[in-house]
């Protein structure tokens, strides 16, 4: 239907994510934006009777939340603030219009030391010590940029050691990974993390790494462990001076 007005490829993988992005939003987004709260809704244990409000609320950022303070615990009000400001506060159009490796993406300069995606100037061209200045399109544009790119034999490996040296029941994560992959694309000899041998190269190589690469849920796994705690931590004030603050006159206290 809006072929025209957006740029999709599939993945290659059942678990992978699909190539996305807007060429003209005007009429696509408000549709896209009811689609995924429509489906978001419905894959919660909501009453029928709350979810059009839930909807509205979702969509539509003239809703107070007030309406909402008495119905739901304070959980599910922080998720249905979370989906409105990616929805409605139009995170993911701002995310869904950039092009992945022309204006953002992860830096490969090993120096440069952020896992974080990052602005791009030019294909391939990274902005020099720059970073996004709003944390829920930074978010955003990170999982998408390891979406596209997949994790490298490193990232894997830093998953897996820690599947099995942290993990209490490691097998239960697995059999997650390998369901959302699904069982026929698996190798047999490890469907069960029991025949997993993280020693063995050639297994890791051949089989482990090619099948887990664009695991959405393996992809997960390393930015929740490796990524956002390091990289997307939040203060609940922020300081802001600028070369005039700092040589003011006025100022009573000295800034260091």
């Amino acid at each position: 239907m809006f072929q025209e007005k957006t740029c999709y490829k599939s993945p290659e993988r059942k678990s992978g994510f699909p190539q996305f992005r807007f060429q003209s939003c005007e009429e696509v987004y408000p549709l896209f934006c009811q689609k995924i709260a429509s489906d978001w809704i419905d894959s919660r244990n909501y009453r029928y009777a709350d979810k059009a409000t839930i909807s509205s609320f979702i969509l539509e950022t003239s809703s107070s939340v007030e309406n909402l303070t008495d119905k739901f615990p304070c959980l599910d009000i922080q998720l249905f603030l979370i989906v409105r400001g990616l929805l409605s506060s139009e995170v993911l159009l701002v995310a869904f219009q950039k092009r992945y490796r022309v204006n953002y993406g992860v830096n490969p300069n090993i120096s440069f030391n952020r896992l974080m995606a990052v602005p791009f100037r030019a294909k391939d061209v990274v902005v020099d010590r720059t970073e996004f200045g709003h944390p829920d399109v930074a978010l955003v544009l990170t999982h998408l940029s390891y979406y596209y790119s997949g994790l490298s034999d490193l990232q894997l490996s830093q998953c897996f050691n820690r599947l099995n040296d942290e993990e209490t029941d490691p097998g239960v994560i697995y059999d997650q990974w390998v369901l959302y992959e699904g069982e026929d694309n698996v190798t047999q000899s490890i469907k069960k993390w029991s025949g997993v041998n993280l020693q063995d190269y050639r297994q890791l190589t051949e089989c482990l790494f090619p099948i887990f690469r664009y695991n959405m849920l393996v992809i997960h796994y390393f930015l929740n462990h490796f990524v956002i705690p390091r990289e997307a931590k939040q203060f609940p004030n922020k300081l802001v001076a600028s070369a005039w603050d700092l040589s003011s006159p006025l100022r009573s206290k000295i800034i260091t």
